[in-house]
C-alpha cells in the first residue's frame, strides 16, 4: 500500500512558526491522506539544539500526533502552538534524576526541580 493516496505528497495544512529568545521552533500541520492529519513541531536552529526535547507532548524533530479529520488536526496544531510559546522545552531522559516523574513515565513535564521544569 503507498504511504501518498495517489502519489500526491503531503500538503501542508498550516505552519506556524515561534520564536523567542531561546527558542524558534515550527508547528507544522499536514494531510497526507484523507482521514490522516499530522502535527509536527520542528527545531529551526541550524544546531537543532531542542531536537529530542520535549514540549507539549512532542519531541520536537521526532514525533508527531496523528489526527483523522481536520477539525481535530487544528485543534492539535492550536495545542501544540500554545505549548510553544508558553513552555520551555525540556531535555530527554539524561538532563534529569530517579527522583523526576518523567523519567518513570508518570508524566511528560519534569517534576525533579521545584519550579517543574529543568534544573
Amino acid at each position: 500500500m503507498p504511504l501518498f493516496s495517489q502519489n500526491r505528497p503531503p500538503k501542508i495544512v498550516r505552519q506556524s512558526p515561534v520564536k523567542s529568545d531561546t527558542l524558534d521552533v515550527t508547528v507544522s500541520t499536514i494531510r497526507i491522506a484523507r482521514g490522516n492529519y499530522n502535527t509536527v513541531i520542528f527545531d529551526n536552529h541550524a544546531d537543532k539544539r531542542h531536537a529530542g526535547f520535549f514540549l507539549g507532548g512532542y519531541a520536537i524533530d521526532h514525533s508527531s500526533q496523528r489526527a483523522e479529520t481536520r477539525e481535530a488536526a487544528m485543534d492539535q496544531h492550536r495545542e501544540a502552538l500554545y505549548a510553544a510559546r508558553t513552555e520551555e522545552p525540556f531535555p530527554p531522559r539524561g538532563g534529569h534524576d530517579e527522583s523526576c516523574a518523567y523519567i518513570s513515565g508518570m508524566t511528560t513535564r519534569c517534576t525533579c526541580s521545584t519550579e517543574g521544569g529543568v534544573r
